[in-house]
């Protein structure tokens, strides 16, 4: 009987779900790692006793050995794909990707970077790419981009590239790296890096024993089709497992594994309920290990967490699918009887390393 886990962070993100996806990869055998959402922005950490590892365009249970697989709503990226690659500890055995998945360019993400507003971007370029290519604008498949001679890919992004440039005025300082032509053959090595590493496939010819889809962001960001400081162009919930779930035929059980801490976090800028000083909501609360300012997604931020609002949002995105709530960051602060009052299964994390 195969089974499902589906992985969801139930708040603003940074809930913990690369070490919850890490534990259950753990103790499963012949697992696919599902990629179902969003892009290489996510950051999902774990504590290994090779130290901490962070994975972006690759599942948090890689460590462990699980199987890859990009779904069709992942944005592929390969730059980053590459750059990541070379540093796994452990490499996935197979690493497969739908044919639809959207593809993410050098001028997608340094266009996001020239024009961040707030600091609630990666600068990965995810909403550049979403709109350029929704918009049907130069959507090639990255399976056709590829398939081209290299006079025609280079052509190709010169097309991108001119697509920006109609909608930004470039910087002084960005003017040499946008204009490289060494940056494009670079991105083109890069991209047959990947095509050279990745499997074309349906998920309905994935037949393991174990699936773990790994949700990117988390509830309170969820997709509202407005690109605003407060979402994500995603939808961060159950909603894409299922639909993908819908051609596994084999899979007899399926759990949606919801992921918090005792308390909130939050990058960036967008509102946030009950924002506090970490030290107000508990003496235990820690700085965090592996969210720290950056450029891109400003300071990390901390708030009160309201249990009642959290089983209201959890219960509304789980469409009657089976719920076990993951508490990470338990030995921070106590609140385990107060979870159980609120949810049937509560699994909880004192330690980070898997």
């Amino acid at each position: 009987m195969a089974k499902a886990r589906i992985v969801i962070g139930a708040n603003y993100g940074d809930e913990g779900k690369g070490t919850v996806v890490a534990h259950y990869t753990k103790e499963s055998e012949n697992t696919l790692n599902v990629l179902t959402n969003g892009g290489s922005q996510r950051g999902h950490s774990i504590l290994t006793k090779d130290g901490n590892i962070t994975f972006q365009h690759f599942g948090s249970g890689t460590y462990h050995g699980a199987d890859n697989y990009y779904s069709c709503y992942f944005i592929i990226n390969p730059m980053q794909f590459v750059k990541e690659y070379e540093t796994l500890i452990i490499k996935p055995k197979h690493i497969y990707r739908d044919s639809r998945c959207r593809w993410t360019t050098p001028y997608d993400s340094m266009a996001n970077l020239i024009t961040k507003k707030s600091y609630n971007t990666c600068g990965m370029g995810i909403w550049n790419t979403i709109k350029r290519v929704n918009g049907g604008v130069l959507n090639v498949s990255f399976d056709k981009f590829m398939s081209m001679d290299e006079t025609k890919k280079l052509l190709y992004l010169d097309l991108i590239k001119k697509y920006y440039e109609k909608e930004i005025t470039i910087p002084s300082e960005w003017v040499d790296i946008w204009d490289s032509k060494n940056l494009q053959l670079h991105f083109i090595n890069d991209c047959e890096f990947m095509k050279n590493k990745t499997i074309v496939s349906s998920i309905d010819k994935m037949y393991y024993d174990n699936y773990i889809f790994e949700n990117g962001q988390g509830l309170l960001l969820c997709d509202t089709g407005k690109d605003t400081p407060d979402t994500t162009p995603s939808n961060t919930g159950i909603k894409y497992s299922l639909e993908l779930l819908k051609d596994l035929k084999h899979v007899e059980e399926v759990t949606a594994h919801y992921v918090t801490r005792p308390y909130l976090t939050r990058h960036g800028d967008g509102e946030m309920e009950d924002q506090r000083r970490r030290h107000y909501i508990s003496s235990g609360v820690q700085e965090d290990r592996t969210n720290h300012f950056n450029e891109c997604q400003g300071e990390f931020r901390y708030g009160n967490l309201d249990i009642h609002s959290l089983k209201t949002r959890i219960l509304q995105d789980a469409r009657g699918v089976k719920i076990e709530l993951e508490v990470t960051h338990c030995d921070e602060m106590d609140r385990l009887n107060e979870f159980k009052r609120g949810f049937e299964t509560v699994n909880t994390y004192d330690s980070p390393l898997v």
